[in-house]
């Protein structure tokens, strides 16, 4: 899903932001804190996904964060191919694990047809509609759960508000803040409407995601309404990632928002150090130094967790193919997807597996 993001240029200004200072994490983590990206080679039919999800529980993931594309999904206007996303709630489901389902992209029907599904639609009305129909077929209520009484229901009750709308790649409207905030604002009441106990999350941000979070709640008109922030502190360092946090953090405060929950939907360090990508600026490493980071970034951030009102992480991602890609993202698993059909279990795993252990005691 991500190309090459800017924010990982952001290292060295960082360095001049005052660290924060320690606080002693809660051994009570939430069960849900640890959450991975479900996409890639587990888009493939192919792939076993219950016995991923197996492994997943193992782990210690109690959560995925599951893109549902709207023009793949809707691409006629009330004509729904659900399959591809059926696949990933039930085996979800199956191993009692929760669901953030990302509502991002727009078919060409609802986005005037220029081709690129991340231009977003005409009509906000139209996203909120699609969010109402995500509700019908995987909230509490939801159809999909008739149609499987053999599966543990266990419905999707979060939902983010499409995906890095700063960034023109993901959203082609720019200056972003006010397209989006219209979007949010129509998303916002339709999923409330449709299971009032969900969760709305807002679009989380990489580059420097704190100054378009400023630029987007500073908007005109009414105040944005939403139930978690998100952000995706990509930087070389550790530490930086965790200022990245930190900035978010005080956006919101400033603005009336301090006890909205932060949640980072998207956290990584790619293994492709040597494998001729195109970055720069030390986000690259190898699999050594990705398990290394991972250790870090996460004691920092359970270490801050309360300060920063941190409710959520979702590492990028579960499994990558690890081979011949000139995406740095495509070297980010925490298990590499080989050509044999098999997953190999890269040291970032085991180091996710101990972090999760001792966070939970």
């Amino acid at each position: 899903m991500l190309r090459l993001c800017l924010a990982l240029i952001v290292a060295g200004a960082l360095l001049l932001v005052p660290a924060a200072a320690p606080t002693p994490a809660s051994a009570a983590v939430p069960k849900d804190f640890f959450g991975v990206m479900v996409n890639g080679p587990l888009d493939d039919p192919a792939v076993d996904l219950d016995a991923q999800a197996a492994s997943m529980r193992s782990a210690g993931v109690r959560t995925w964060r599951v893109e549902m594309a709207w023009d793949l999904i809707e691409p006629s206007p009330g004509q729904f191919d659900w399959a591809p996303t059926d696949r990933k709630v039930l085996a979800a489901a199956k191993r009692g694990i929760d669901v953030l389902g990302l509502a991002l992209r727009a078919p060409a029907w609802a986005n005037g047809g220029d081709g690129d599904p991340f231009t977003p639609p005409s009509k906000p009305s139209d996203y909120a509609a699609y969010l109402t129909a995500l509700i019908t077929r995987y909230g509490p209520h939801g159809s999909l759960w008739l149609e499987h009484p053999e599966v543990p229901k266990r419905p999707v009750r979060s939902w983010e508000i499409w995906n890095e709308p700063n960034l023109k790649d993901y959203f082609t409207e720019q200056p972003f803040a006010k397209p989006y905030a219209a979007l949010l604002r129509a998303a916002y009441p339709a999923v409330k409407k449709a299971d009032r106990n969900a969760t709305v999350l807002m679009a989380s941000m990489a580059n420097y995601s704190w100054r378009d979070l400023a630029k987007l709640l500073d908007v005109s008109g009414p105040k944005l309404r939403f139930d978690a922030a998100g952000a995706h502190p990509f930087s070389g360092r550790p530490s930086n990632a965790l200022k990245i946090v930190q900035l978010n953090r005080d956006a919101l405060n400033k603005r009336g928002y301090s006890k909205v929950p932060l949640w980072l939907t998207e956290l990584t360090w790619s293994s492709a150090k040597g494998k001729k990508t195109p970055l720069t600026q030390n986000w690259e490493t190898t699999e050594a130094g990705q398990a290394s980071r991972l250790r870090s970034v996460y004691k920092l951030l359970l270490r801050d967790r309360k300060k920063l009102r941190l409710a959520r992480v979702y590492w990028y991602t579960w499994a990558t193919l690890d081979n011949g890609s000139k995406n740095s993202f495509d070297y980010s698993g925490l298990n590499q997807y080989r050509g044999d059909g098999t997953f190999r279990a890269k040291p970032a795993l085991a180091a996710f597996k101990a972090v999760v252990k001792a966070a939970r005691g």
